[in-house]
């Protein structure tokens, strides 16, 4: 899949199939992960910049937990993610039907058409 769908699937996941608490915690994290990626000039000074930073003790906090119990609650959240992609990776069929709509209707050349069992 590329990654266009990929980011599709994972927000589609994440919507489903974390409760609303699993959610607001790993979107809370992600953000600041994505903010300090976003800085970071290399993959080291984003290290250097997470432990200077420490964002996962200020998320910790916020949600009553230490940090080991944020780390262990992340990696459950990740796990729980990755099957359920996986699940849905495996179990759906992808269908390209871009010539077959190509032909019935005027369509953006850059545009897959795909048409999915399973989902």
């Amino acid at each position: 899949m590329d990654n266009y769908l990929d980011k599709k699937l994972l927000e589609k996941v994440i919507s489903r199939f974390l409760s609303k608490e699993e959610r607001l915690l790993y979107g809370k994290v992600i953000n600041m992960e994505n903010v300090i990626s976003e800085r970071a000039l290399t993959p080291e000074h984003f290290v250097d910049l997470l432990r200077a930073e420490t964002p996962h003790k200020q998320v910790a906090v916020e949600f009553n937990l230490s940090l080991p119990e944020l780390l262990e609650v992340l990696k459950e959240i990740e796990e729980k993610i990755e099957n359920r992609i996986e699940k849905v990776n495996t179990e759906t069929r992808w269908i390209d039907c871009t010539n077959a709509v190509s032909d019935a209707f005027e369509t953006n050349e850059n545009r897959k058409y795909f048409y999915t069992e399973g989902l």
